[in-house]
């Protein structure tokens, strides 16, 4: 029995690996022009003339490469064989350099010509070194409506403790001001005429100063080297106000990002910019409410005061355009917000490629170390961006500073120092060839995130045949092989309008009574009885295939045999809505596999920042993490890292840096590796629960006992970076004050109980007796009552009868007398 069970499992791999093989012959079989040929995976082209081919009449003209290997002359001749193939020239290649007063050189290549045919992929080698002191240029753009005015007279004092902080990490730092407000127009700004004179009181120790008149964005000082000026310039800066919640930040956003020369920005530098602000943003749309509803264009609009001009012709920006900028100009963004704006912006940092979110204190003496903190995350970490074209995949590949380790695709490394150098292997691929000829030429860049220097590619995908081009000499107008009715072009005719067949020698568009031959030669086989695959008719021994009612479903192949609609669907779309039906079979897109396209096929979304795939839990199947479950524990989470039924797994996990850091207790202080602990954790006076925003977040409270058996409350939030990075961290919130138990006193809690006990039992005695003469009582009340109520007389028998009986008579009258 089980060798028959082996002989059928040999059978059936043999037939998948046949079915494999054909259905590429198949594929290629059915392209009738040098071009779809070329575009089709494996292919290649025979462009015999047809007057050489002789007895060739059935030849066919797409084999895949490894047939034309097998067959070669036999085939094609080797000369009129088209195969054009993947092909990269490299134009510059500067070696890696970080020289101080020299510009740096941090990615390697620097510009190529890359040519690329469709569906086959090509690799390339990019390397990157961290240049040593690369100047920073920071643009510190603040909210100055009424309520951020603590913020402001403490960020003035904290100008010079920024500088020589960053000043630490790179000696050529220069600091930037700029401050918002909103739009000056109801309702986003009161219109009465004193509120644009002053919409605001601000209050201090002795007296009461008007706030400034409002305003939309005013660019304040441009970036320099002068701390004293850019403290100075941060105290003057007017405070205003505005009416409704939310503050037209974006409005000044775009304009810091896309106003280069009115800013400073060095085309050789990292740019970063702080948002500081407590309240949201108004995005694209709001501008309605207040009958703007032009577009924001994305150019710079800045008058030479530095106000924006345009605040109210242009609606705010989009969060797409944002990004956008953001990545053409190279910004990375940190967002300063107070912990109840924490959430908000901590979603929109997710939607902007490059930036980043902190939380500030009321006294703003933690920004100093956000920013530092911010910008040694970008600088020890690079992230590989590019501006691909639509018909382009890429993917990246990379061991990090592991040289023997696996390659893995991911496109991020961190933990780098100056003088490391990583490669990545970039992977691209050309999805599609397009309608237009005019985007087969395409160009691109590949860069570091917040670097202003890149792999430039000149890149040409390969969509049509040399041949197939007028001035080739395998293009032949009024070919005397076509009957002079049309051209040859690489080997087969194109007819004329009005003529047909495969040397142009039928004229008419109408089915006639064909030949035995030209019948024959519209059939896929000897042995087949059908023509043209049931789906055309044969006309002049060529197949004219049917039309169907949606122009966008073909029949197509020499015998109509293929179609681009009847392939596997997924969620209703033909191959999933991820890939093209060629000849009935999927041809998925890049990054999707399976039979309807429905299944990514990479290991980036289960990967976790070091590196481990789904917490070593579960299993990557098509893109998602499939946790496992053992001994009555499944895990779940994107990276299988929770638990449902271990509530407490995290809690664990966490509780000695918490207990550590926050009270200087636990396993970790009396062993003195507090500084271990990677987690950054906020101390707080009460650890506030609310059911319904920790819902949203994700938080989870932890009371968790720890030493001399005090129990600590701390919170925290699972959390994972930038879309595609993956960086993964926790956000933790401890409580200052232990719950310590009071130490029990044994003598009172004896005499307590002996003394209760008595009393207790005492008690019970008293009620039971209480009770019991109120009942006494009532039943002897009860029984009075009724013996009072009761007749002892003498009754009539009822059945008695008396021995005579008296008839009175009705008609006597006793007065009547004789």
């Amino acid at each position: 029995m089980a060798s028959w069970t082996f002989l059928i499992l040999c059978v059936q791999l043999f037939l998948l690996a046949l079915g494999e093989q054909q259905d590429p012959e198949s594929l290629c079989a059915s392209q009738q022009s040098c071009g779809t040929c070329l575009q089709t995976p494996r292919c290649v082209w025979c462009s015999t003339t047809v007057s050489d081919q002789g007895s060739k009449g059935r030849l066919v003209r797409c084999v895949t490469r490894e047939k034309f290997r097998r067959e070669g002359d036999l085939w094609c001749p080797g000369s009129d064989v088209v195969d054009d193939v993947n092909s990269m020239v490299e134009l510059k290649n500067r070696s890696l350099s970080s020289t101080k007063g020299r510009d740096p050189v941090q990615v390697q290549p620097q510009k190529i010509q890359l040519r690329l045919r469709r569906g086959v992929e090509y690799r390339l080698i990019l390397r990157y070194s961290q240049a040593e002191d690369y100047p920073v240029d920071l643009y510190y753009l603040m909210d100055l409506s009424a309520s951020m005015e603590n913020y402001k007279n403490k960020l003035s004092e904290l100008g010079s403790q920024l500088a020589e902080a960053m000043r630490n990490l790179t000696s050529n730092f220069r600091l930037g001001f700029g401050s918002f407000v909103d739009k000056v127009v109801l309702p986003m700004t009161s219109t009465h005429s004193d509120k644009l004179k002053s919409p605001c009181t601000l209050t201090n120790s002795t007296h009461s100063i008007p706030c400034a008149p409002p305003y939309g964005y005013k660019h304040q000082m441009s970036l320099t080297e002068n701390v004293i000026l850019f403290k100075t310039r941060v105290k003057e800066a007017p405070v205003s106000g505005n009416l409704d919640a939310p503050e037209g930040g974006f409005d000044a956003m775009l304009q810091a990002m896309v106003c280069t020369e009115e800013i400073g920005w060095r085309q050789v530098a990292r740019h970063l910019i702080v948002f500081c602000t407590d309240a949201k943003s108004h995005i694209a749309g709001d501008g309605r409410l207040a009958g703007i509803i032009e577009p924001n264009d994305g150019l710079c609009h800045l008058d030479q005061n530095g106000y924006y001009t345009h605040s109210l012709l242009q609606d705010y920006p989009s969060i797409s355009q944002i990004n956008r900028k953001a990545r053409e100009q190279n910004m990375n963004i940190i967002f300063a917000v107070p912990h109840a704006q924490e959430t908000t912006y901590s979603q929109l940092s997710q939607s902007i490629r490059g930036s980043s979110i902190g939380t500030i204190e009321k006294d703003s003496q933690n920004v100093v170390a956000l920013v530092s903190g911010e910008y040694e995350k970008l600088v020890n970490a690079v992230t590989m961006t590019d501006d691909a074209p639509r018909m382009i995949d890429v993917k990246y590949f990379s061991r990090c500073l592991e040289k023997t380790g696996e390659l893995k695709e991911r496109r991020e490394c961190g933990g780098l120092r100056v003088g490391d150098v990583v490669e990545f292997e970039v992977a691209l691929k050309a999805v599609e060839c397009p309608a237009d000829s005019g985007e087969w030429q395409q160009s691109m860049q590949i860069k570091p995130r917040g670097i202003n220097e890149s792999l430039a590619i000149d890149l040409s995908i390969i969509c049509d045949c040399p041949c197939e081009r007028p001035g080739h000499r395998g293009y032949k107008p009024e070919s005397e092989g076509c009957r002079g009715n049309g051209a040859l072009i690489c080997g087969v005719c194109s007819c004329d309008d009005g003529f047909h067949g495969r040397h142009c020698e039928c004229e008419g568009n109408e089915v006639g009574a064909e030949s035995a031959a030209d019948m024959a030669e519209c059939k896929s086989s000897n042995e087949s009885a059908e023509i043209c695959t049931g789906h055309g008719a044969c006309k002049c021994g060529v197949c004219d295939c049917a039309k169907r009612s949606n122009p966008q479903e073909l029949f197509y192949g020499k015998y109509c045999e293929c179609d681009n609609f009847s392939c596997k669907r997924s969620e209703g779309q033909v191959c999933g809505g991820q890939g093209k039906c060629e000849c009935g079979v999927c041809n998925c897109f890049p990054g999707w596999g399976g039979e309807t396209c429905d299944c990514k096929e990479t290991n980036s979304t289960c990967m976790q920042s070091n590196g481990e795939i789904c917490s070593g839990r579960g299993d990557c199947i098509c893109g998602s993490c499939h946790c496992h479950e053992k001994d009555n524990i499944r895990y779940s989470g994107q990276y299988c890292e929770e638990c449902p039924t271990c509530p407490d797994q995290r809690c664990e996990e966490l509780k000695d840096c918490v207990e550590c850091m926050a009270h200087n207790a636990g396993p970790l202080a009396e062993n003195g590796k507090c500084n271990q602990c990677p987690h950054q954790i906020k101390i707080v006076d009460v650890v506030e629960e609310d059911p319904v925003e920790d819902k949203e977040s994700g938080a989870r409270i932890c009371r968790t006992p720890g030493d001399a058996g005090c129990t600590f409350i701390f919170k925290y939030v699972f959390r994972t970076g930038e879309t595609g990075r993956n960086i993964q961290f926790f956000e933790i919130t401890a409580q200052k004050e232990r719950t310590c138990p009071t130490p029990i006193n044994v003598l009172g809690v004896a005499v307590g109980v002996v003394v209760s006990t008595v009393i207790l039992g005492s008690l019970i005695l008293l009620v039971w007796k209480i009770v019991t003469m109120i009942h006494d009582k009532r039943e002897f009340a009860k029984f009075e009552r009724e013996r009072a109520l009761a007749k002892w007389d003498r009754g009539d028998n009822p059945l008695y009868k008396k021995a005579t009986s008296t008839f009175k008579n009705p008609t006597f009258d006793e007065t009547i007398k004789d």
